[in-house]
């Protein structure tokens, strides 16, 4: 959308609107962005569009920065207020420009007409218009159906079974990458797959909020996330990696590698828990991460800090290893920009890093904004980028799935393959036949089996 003419906004405190997903859902086309992180309580809704931007090449992040800054500064408060300017959006893994006009390309961000944000117990609403549009917040308010509220879960999936060519192809990559570890190449690299899941034909589109609403709850404390654009096409996550959070000159990053499966009996659970704490497989694949957050945010901030050892970060397909990096900003840095420093991380592309990436954008097709980001950020510089794990496309009766497991010295194939397997089960389980009661165990169990053999 061009940049022209003057915007004006408007933020007030408004009554509690309720569920934040339900608000989501109130529109039923056009774009959306839906973030919530219920363990915090902070949650935020926009609707439409003001200003758009889409960039990509290797400047990306910076390009996105300084139009939105530029954009933000444009927008006079007719009640000088500005704490509720922010644009949303997000990034793809990959800086690439995709043929065609896809929904989600290498970076989209927008200002929205309309923002709801909850935090700390009080909801503001900022509104946005043209300042020759002063009706074009009311007509989108308008059509709001307020009478949208969560659905049932009651959906209907179908997964075919793994066949036994993509077992061959997956072994076939996964030793590849071992011999360039061997050979020494590189560290680590991050390898993902897809596969689809299908609605019955005789039932209607999937709804992302069905499924987005079984992981809010069973996931509080990871962000869940909704973004649609102009299409029908729906990316939802519920995601449990912080790539990044700025306030003031304090910024917080999270180093999320290494991982066990869940066991339905609690001794055996617990064991799992405490052999990813001791596992040395494991523990190089965190430290490889730590250790690259850490050089990424030296370059922007001083005291950077990483919690002593990492801790358990338990969900209820996997447990993984969690360290915490803070560090305080040396100058303006804002949270795009850091942003920008940091992605990709080691924990979903690799070491090193230029390495890791033209083996993944040359074996894999598109990923997407699978391992990419999602975010917001304000006037202030500050904001909240996740990375899109434990997500899905939704497109019509389709729903592509991505997980990827992380390569490196000692790692075996099949032990891998079921990590990737109990990551795709995260959002889905609830609705596939065969994924929960004694076949989701059995999942599990085979899970369990090749994790053992790996560590």
């Amino acid at each position: 959308m061009p940049e022209v003419g003057a915007l004006r906004s408007a933020t007030s405190a408004v009554a509690d609107p309720g569920d934040f997903l339900a608000l989501a859902r109130g529109w039923s086309d056009g774009p959306l962005f839906y973030w919530e992180h219920p363990a915090s309580g902070r949650a935020l809704v926009a609707i439409g569009v003001a200003r758009e931007i889409h960039a990509h090449g290797p400047d990306r992040f910076t390009t996105v920065a300084t139009a939105v800054r530029r954009i933000l500064a444009t927008v006079q408060p007719i009640d000088e207020g500005r704490r509720g300017l922010r644009m949303v959006g997000g990034f793809a893994f990959s800086e690439r420009r995709l043929a065609g006009s896809p929904a989600f390309p290498a970076a989209r961000w927008v200002l929205p007409r309309l923002a709801w944000w909850r935090e700390g117990g009080r909801t503001w609403l900022t509104r946005i218009w043209d300042d020759d549009d002063a009706s074009s917040c009311d007509e989108l308010l308008a059509r709001r159906d307020r009478t949208a509220m969560l659905p049932s879960r009651d959906l209907h999936l179908h997964a075919s079974p793994i066949t036994t060519p993509e077992r061959a192809e997956w072994r076939a990559r996964v030793d590849g990458v071992r011999r360039l570890i061997a050979d020494g190449a590189v560290r680590k690299v991050v390898l993902a797959r897809a596969r689809q899941l299908a609605a019955p034909d005789s039932r209607a589109p999937v709804d992302p909020a069905v499924v987005l609403r079984a992981a809010r709850d069973a996931r509080p404390a990871c962000f869940s996330l909704w973004v649609r654009g102009r299409d029908a096409a729906s990316l939802i996550a519920a995601t449990p990696e912080l790539l990044v959070r700025r306030r003031g000159a304090t910024v917080t990053a999270s180093a999320l590698a290494g991982t066990a499966p869940r066991a339905d009996d609690r001794a055996l659970d617990r064991r799992l828990g405490a052999e990813l704490l001791t596992c040395p497989k494991n523990a190089r694949e965190h430290a490889i991460v730590v250790t690259a957050i850490r050089d990424a945010l030296g370059a922007l901030a001083d005291d950077v800090v990483a919690s002593a050892k990492p801790e358990l970060l338990v969900l209820p397909e996997a447990q993984h290893l969690a360290t915490v990096v803070t560090g305080r900003l040396r100058g303006p840095s804002d949270v795009l920009e850091v942003a920008g420093t940091l992605h990709p991380t080691p924990a979903v592309c690799g070491a090193p890093r230029a390495a890791a990436r033209a083996l993944i954008e040359t074996q894999e097709p598109e990923r997407g904004w699978y391992t990419g980001a999602v975010g917001w950020m304000d006037d202030a510089g500050d904001g909240e980028l996740a990375v899109v794990l434990r997500s899905a496309l939704v497109t019509g009766r389709t729903v592509t799935l991505r997980a990827g497991a992380g390569i490196v010295e000692g790692s075996d194939a099949d032990a891998e393959l079921a990590e990737t397997e109990a990551k795709m089960t995260a959002l889905m389980a609830p609705f596939v036949a065969g994924q929960s009661g004694d076949a989701g165990r059995a999942v599990r169990g085979a899970a369990v089996g090749a994790a053992g053999a790996a560590s």
